[in-house]
């Protein structure tokens, strides 16, 4: 037993310089190159600039910050600096992988919600922080009209209105359009209604009218409650936009907020 234990210390030390030696010296643990993922209004050159590890490089200088850091191989100190300089990042994770690689990995925030303002658009998040400013429709999600915000919006900071329920309502509404894309395969008849709903306007803080251009001139104004049947009613205009050919009978007003469904013609 006494002369077990400095053997076991022994083999325990060995292996460690083995392993050390294999880390400092093999080829795969030496960067060749850096891969970003993720990104969709960032540029990657904005993010490589920040990324201060280059091919021939051992992963080794770098790693750490967190405890968890060190253990999942993470760049600490880089994630960080993305996130400061970058407001439209979420969340960013830039690790080594074996062999050779450090990746990238990036979250950006997602735009929700866009408000008309006084010379374009503010876009929003769920939580009603402004993302951005856009001067043009660049954007493919709906406006919402209607809204009286108080002060100038501020990039990274909550924007200023009214009253927040027709906020979250409309934010709601818009998630709900997003679902029942996601859920709903295009060629089932039914059509896609974040690619024909341009606009949303407030009715009360739960009813909105949301606004649909019609190719030949004119719209249809579909009003909807944001309440535990929205999904229902989604699913009834989707397919009256589509496989029911609603489109064809010209401007009108289409109410989803009783029990029937019922459309109403402009006059000529």
């Amino acid at each position: 037993m006494i002369v077990g234990w400095p053997l076991a210390i022994l083999s325990a030390v060995a292996l460690i310089m083995v392993i050390a030696t294999l880390v400092a010296y093999l080829p795969q643990f030496y960067i060749e190159r850096v891969t970003v993922s993720g990104l969709r209004l960032i540029a990657r050159e904005d993010i490589m600039e920040l990324i201060d590890k280059s091919p021939g490089e051992h992963f080794i200088g770098g790693i750490g910050g967190e405890p968890i850091h060190y253990l999942t191989l993470r760049y600490g100190n880089i994630e960080d600096k993305i996130k400061e300089t970058h407001h439209l990042v979420r969340s960013v994770k830039v690790q080594f992988r074996f062999p050779s690689e450090v990746r990238v990995t990036v979250v950006e925030k997602t735009e929700i919600l866009a408000i008309r303002i006084t010379g374009g658009f503010a876009l929003l998040d769920s939580e009603l922080s402004v993302i951005r400013i856009a001067n043009e429709r660049d954007f493919d999600i709906p406006v919402l009209e209607g809204i009286r915000v108080e002060s100038t919006p501020l990039v990274d900071e909550k924007i200023e209105v009214g009253d927040e329920t027709q906020l979250f309502s409309a934010i709601n509404i818009t998630a709900s359009l997003i679902e029942h894309d996601m859920k709903n395969d295009a060629n089932d008849g039914r059509a896609s209604l974040m690619q024909l709903v341009r606009q949303i306007k407030p009715v009360t803080d739960h009813a909105f009218y949301l606004f649909i251009p019609l190719s030949r001139g004119g719209e249809i104004r579909v009003k909807l409650e944001d309440n535990r049947l929205l999904q229902d009613r989604l699913k009834v205009l989707s397919y009256l936009l589509g496989e029911g050919d609603l489109q064809s009978r010209g401007s009108g007003e289409l109410d989803l907020t009783g029990h029937s469904v019922f459309f109403r013609p402009d006059a000529a």
